[in-house]
């Protein structure tokens, strides 16, 4: 891949035939007159490239670039925009940015501040346009379920995690669950026991009859007697998870069924307790960013201010909820070049505290002040154990 570095005294002129980048000196008073003339004579040959090339010219540089590159610095980088007919040049520029959104390129375009002045930037995430989803219809995804199924019952097989977690994601991850009559299919779950397989049959009763659920539920070593509302029951990551309204904690919330030690229907079958939310997806309130739900069984929602540094840049296109903002921090704020600031709301302290610690001094939490102390905190002793242990005594 090339190299963009934006901002020195030299420029690269990228070239799409070749995929490699042309270096100018530019301004130099030492420049003799023949290199200047062969200049102008390669920049007039890329006025007349094919409108392909120069698209392809574009997606290269704003895909290689490390931040979001200003109008300003795509027309220097790209000679086909430095042309002698200005207006030309930005009708060709806004054509191929409406070619590249038409073939599915995801091109962001935004506003800031460049030498003092708004400037549009236009960036590129390497992770959405690397990792498209796959969309496959009902009689594909039987195919593969039957080819999955084929290859579990082969002996020896080494990928067979891997083989089960196909099988999750193609029946109950996808949110499409009927299957033929004859296709029987066993996923293994963590618990095997009566309790699990009676907890899962009287629990799909209570959601196909809308029935009001009484759990005794233990979680975090704590029990406590849960009045739910049953939406769903949702293979997850090994796991069989009911999904529903919790009248404790007065939202919805997950409970793995084999954390339920008791449970109770109410009375009067044949009259449902509530109605389901319209327009409430149960496999995607399970499968929402650990960011952004509420967990614990005191864990309150928080505003959350993060910076993440370039050495995990591709962390800020994780999905941090609805809400959440993004924006380029200046070096004087971050101290130092790359850095990304995300604004967002979370109830899961924990998950967001062990990011931070695994980032290395790459993720910092900026706000609130208790969640920086509880980081501090935890950070401190584990550098004190680790201390004492290498150590041998020493203060």
């Amino acid at each position: 891949m090339m190299a963009v570095e934006v901002g020195n005294a030299e420029r690269g002129c990228v070239d799409a035939t070749s995929g490699s980048a042309y270096r100018f000196s530019v301004g130099t008073k030492r420049a003799k007159s023949g290199k200047r003339a062969k200049r102008a004579r390669i920049a007039a040959s890329y006025e007349n490239r094919p409108a392909d090339e120069r698209i392809l010219s574009l997606l290269m540089l704003l895909l290689d670039a490390e931040r979001p590159v200003s109008r300003t610095e795509i027309f220097q980088l790209i000679p086909a925009y430095r042309t002698s007919k200005p207006k030309a040049a930005e009708r060709k520029f806004e054509r191929d940015k409406e070619e590249l959104r038409a073939l599915g390129v995801p091109l962001v375009q935004e506003q800031e501040r460049v030498d003092g002045k708004e400037e549009s930037v236009y960036q590129v995430s390497r992770r959405s346009y690397g990792m498209r989803p796959v969309e496959i219809d009902d009689e594909e995804r039987i195919a593969l379920i039957l080819a999955a199924e084929a290859l579990r019952g082969s002996e020896g097989l080494v990928y067979r995690e891997l083989v089960d977690d196909a099988l999750r994601k193609l029946t109950f991850d996808s949110g499409k669950s009927r299957l033929p009559a004859q296709l029987a299919i066993t996923l293994p779950t963590r618990e095997q026991g009566k309790r699990m397989r009676k907890n899962l049959e009287v629990i799909g009763a209570a959601v196909q009859a809308r029935k009001r659920l009484t759990l005794t539920y233990e979680s975090g070593g704590r029990t406590t007697v849960r009045q739910v509302d049953p939406y769903a029951a949702v293979y997850v990551g090994g796991n069989w998870q009911l999904v529903g309204h919790c009248h404790l904690r007065g939202q919805p919330r997950t409970f793995r069924l084999d954390r339920i030690r008791k449970l109770k229907v109410a009375p009067r079958p044949g009259t449902p307790d509530f109605e389901r939310p319209a327009g409430f997806d149960p496999h995607s309130y399970v499968q929402r960013s650990p960011w952004v739900f509420q967990a614990g069984e005191s864990a309150l929602a928080m505003d959350v201010v993060l910076d993440i540094g370039p050495e995990r840049a591709w962390m800020a296109d994780e999905d941090f909820g609805p809400g959440a903002t993004r924006e380029a921090l200046g070096a004087e704020v971050a101290g130092g070049e790359g850095w990304t600031r995300v604004r967002f709301r979370s109830g899961n302290p924990g998950y967001i505290v062990t990011r931070v610690l695994d980032g290395a001094g790459n993720l910092r939490v900026a706000a609130p002040a208790e969640l920086r102390a509880r980081v501090r905190d935890i950070a401190g002793r584990i550098a004190g154990e680790n201390s004492d242990g290498a150590g041998g005594g020493a203060a």
